[in-house]
């Protein structure tokens, strides 16, 4: 398939390496299209692929044994995926699902880890992994601290800023999947929904939300 132009707004590893050194990179794996909603990794799985994305979103999720999950992070056109396991040849930590359509190049690792040494990224490799281990962090806190509405406002301005490219503002989750990613009921997120909705703020389908005004959600995300 043709390649896919580099989104306008660089972020993830991309954002840490030249435009040349990204495209040569891409190079050493296979690119294909990905259906939304597909499992790129397993978690506990023993793989030894890594993902780019190209386009479109993916979130990461880890599940406890009784099958409840939580939103690990949320990864975009730019982003890595399954770096950590082929580094340090371990088991995934979490399992990552297509948000929507995507576009990934596909490395084994062998191509992944000759991609890195040629093209001169082992430092940036080493910058991007630990950028995502401080993620963690600030998602903890929010969970401590933050109220419910500001957690799931600030939740849809990272899976929108995740999609760089977007004209349309979208959250490509259902109702019971915001719930689990917040750890919160499912009418909780119902009643915030409503509320939104009345005001203008989103409009809601069966699995998307989009949001109408993203100024007025930056506002609900805002800590005080």
């Amino acid at each position: 398939m043709p390649p896919v132009p580099p989104p306008h707004r660089t972020r993830g590893f991309l954002a840490l390496t030249t435009p040349e050194q990204w495209r040569d990179l891409l190079q050493h794996g296979k690119r294909r299209p990905v259906e939304r909603g597909t499992r790129l990794l397993d978690q506990g799985g023993p793989s030894r692929l890594v993902y780019a994305l190209e386009h479109g979103r993916a979130r990461v999720v880890y599940t406890e044994h009784n099958g409840d999950e939580v939103l690990v992070a949320v990864r975009g056109p730019g982003d890595l995926v399954g770096e950590y396991a082929q580094r340090d040849r371990s088991k995934h930590m979490a399992s990552v699902w297509t948000l929507e359509q995507c576009v990934v190049t596909v490395f084994t690792a062998d191509g992944f880890e000759g991609g890195i040494r040629r093209h001169d990224l082992g430092e940036p490799l080493q910058r991007y992994m630990l950028g995502k281990a401080r993620q963690v962090g600030k998602r903890v806190w929010r969970v401590a601290h933050l109220r419910v509405e500001q957690r799931m406002a600030k939740l849809f301005l990272e899976i929108i800023e995740a999609g760089v490219d977007a004209e349309v503002h979208t959250v490509p989750l259902s109702q019971n999947q915001i719930a689990a990613s917040l750890g919160v009921s499912l009418s909780s997120v119902a009643h915030l929904l409503g509320a939104w909705r009345r005001i203008g703020l989103v409009e809601t389908r069966a699995f998307e939300i989009e949001v109408l005004d993203l100024p007025a959600l930056t506002r609900r995300a805002a800590t005080r």
